[in-house]
């Protein structure tokens, strides 16, 4: 496989989700704890991103396993359409996923045991989201198990190990009992901090089923939206996209942000725009990006704003 073709494979576009929450979660660790730790970060990134990948092997080999039509792996799924070998898509599933656990460890060696768990549990949910005798994307469970992992997980580890020596989170061992420490207002605004990209991430899983709908349940994958319907996925849709921004006034009001955040509210107009769009047609190949626009573009923003906030702070 080359590296053109792993990359479509891996479908390195989408990885959106899981890079630009670990800049934000080091934007924030700068600006709340003054705080950072270059060699942590550099092995978090490359472990949150080797995990990602590990998720889109999974569900490629998986969708192409229990397609329901041959045309369907011909034609849609990018194992049969370039021929690539399922030996070798285990083998790089195998490879990413032992690599993700040395660089966990090595991480674990840094910090705190307490990081072990919450690693552990990331690679649970990576997993079983598409594999195993009930994946969780063929449930009503895709926005849920999303969301938070990349929107809170994420922000939340990068945090974590730019600070090594913080009581953020901490656990020990004491002959046979166990102590988990932690620090519950810098938990409690990061969870806030974190809510807008929870909903924001859920919402392009929800968009993604919403326009797949049909084709899910062809190949038996029952999703929220299949349960729910149409219309009424489309609505939360809607609100999932303004609640981002209603949630944000939390972290701002009780000073876990800086105020100059308030500058991501005129985005408002053009998401505004893209969720009427998304109303109107919802096509996979032409307003399905409009989640993954409302996404970037309060992102993208959000991480200007910041720099801007830890500079100033700096100065």
């Amino acid at each position: 496989m080359s590296i053109a073709q792993f990359l479509r494979f891996v479908d390195i576009r989408t990885k959106f989700t899981s890079m630009l929450p670990v800049l934000l979660g080091v934007l924030w660790s700068l600006y709340y704890f003054q705080s950072f730790n270059l060699l942590n970060t550099v092995v978090f990134f490359i472990a949150s991103i080797l995990l990602d990948f590990t998720t889109t092997s999974i569900n490629v080999i998986v969708d192409y396993q229990t397609a329901s039509s041959e045309a369907f792996k011909r034609e849609h799924n990018i194992i049969g359409r370039e021929n690539i070998s399922e030996k070798l898509v285990v083998q790089y599933i195998f490879a990413m996923l032992g690599l993700y656990f040395l660089l966990g460890a090595f991480l674990v060696i840094r910090t705190d045991l307490a990081l072990l768990p919450l690693g552990i549990l990331s690679a649970v949910i990576a997993v079983t989201y598409t594999y195993g005798p009930i994946p969780i994307s063929r449930m009503p469970l895709g926005e849920l198990f999303s969301g938070p992992p990349l929107g809170f997980g994420i922000i939340f580890i990068a945090i974590y190990v730019n600070n090594p020596e913080s009581l953020l989170l901490s656990l020990r061992f004491q002959e046979t009992a166990f102590v988990l420490q932690g620090n519950w207002e810098a938990i409690l605004a990061i969870f806030f901090f974190s809510l807008p990209q929870i909903l924001l991430i859920s919402n392009i899983v929800l968009a993604n089923n919403i326009c797949d709908l049909k084709q899910d349940i062809e190949n038996h994958r029952f999703t929220l939206v299949y349960h729910i319907g149409k219309e009424k996925s489309i609505q939360l849709y809607n609100w999932l996209t303004y609640g981002s921004y209603a949630v944000l006034a939390i972290p701002i009001l009780f000073g876990w942000l800086p105020w100059i955040m308030v500058m991501i509210y005129p985005t408002l107009i053009y998401v505004h725009q893209q969720v009427i769009l998304f109303n109107q047609r919802q096509e996979k190949s032409e307003t399905f990006v409009t989640s993954v626009k409302s996404f970037l573009i309060f992102t993208v923003v959000e991480l200007i704003l910041f720099m801007f906030a830890v500079l100033w702070r700096m100065i």
